[in-house]
């Protein structure tokens, strides 16, 4: 295992300064049933180091770690101090989903999105914010219940924290929230207006409303993200090993 992460650690080019960031999020959903929680709230702490990733919660016992140079990732269980790896997936480039559009048009769903800059300008952890507000759609056909997603964010030039290892022209707001509106093998087929939302969120409230097939809402998911610190600050490597001692499980979590 200690030859494992020494490989994974030297595959890792430290091409960006190390962050550490801490995320409140406050989901809560309305058509929760009457004997489920309608709010969960979990605060994660964010690492990135060049091309490695860490995500843990300080309330829960499981982290994740992942190498964008290997696209490996690592589930722990820290309690049972086990591990499970796992592929990141690979986001497929524009041009590919255009071609697999073309050939497969019964699959392609149209996706509208806009983006207004209210003209709002904050300062957050030393970095002016931009305010923007993003609404996305699936228009309701006969086949489906549609959807709408308005995120209302605040964003600052900086890097990052995702343990996703997603290329830069994934990570805007119309493209994740158009492929959130989709299931496989849907794709879809995204038309934007307006300026593209890009850099850090620092605080986001995401409302994804469930239409029905006359347009109306038939239920509410809210999403409120807080980016609650940031470090700059370099990391030891050593935060991206796995723990002294572990074993690897690949049937962790597995359903019997």
């Amino acid at each position: 295992m200690s030859r494992l992460t020494t490989f994974l650690l030297i595959l890792s080019i430290a091409c960006h300064a190390d962050t550490t960031m801490k995320k409140h999020t406050v989901v809560t959903d309305s058509k929760s049933p009457a004997n489920v929680e309608k709010t969960a709230d979990f605060v994660e702490i964010l690492y990135r180091k060049g091309a490695l990733r860490k995500r843990e919660n300080p309330n829960a016992s499981i982290t994740d770690i992942v190498n964008c140079d290997t696209r490996t990732g690592f589930l722990i269980d820290l309690k049972a101090n086990e591990y499970k790896t796992y592929k990141v997936m690979k986001h497929p480039p524009t041009a590919q989903v255009e071609e697999y559009i073309n050939k497969n048009p019964q699959n392609a769903v149209d996706i509208e999105s806009t983006t207004v800059d209210t003209g709002e300008q904050k300062m957050f952890f030393g970095h002016p914010a931009k305010h923007l507000i993003t609404t996305t759609k699936r228009t309701p056909d006969k086949n489906d219940d549609g959807g709408e997603v308005v995120t209302d964010a605040w964003y600052i030039d900086h890097e990052l924290p995702d343990n996703h290892c997603d290329p830069e022209y994934v990570r805007t707001e119309p493209y994740d929230v158009g492929w959130a509106l989709v299931m496989p093998p849907e794709t879809p087929r995204l038309h934007h207006t307006g300026p593209v939302p890009t850099g850090l969120p620092v605080k986001t409230t995401a409302t994804y409303k469930i239409l029905g097939t006359n347009g109306g809402p038939e239920g509410t998911i809210t999403t409120i993200e807080t980016i609650e610190g940031i470090s700059d600050s370099p990391l030891s490597p050593s935060l991206f090993e796995l723990p002294a001692g572990s074993r690897e499980n690949p049937n962790l979590w597995k359903h019997k």
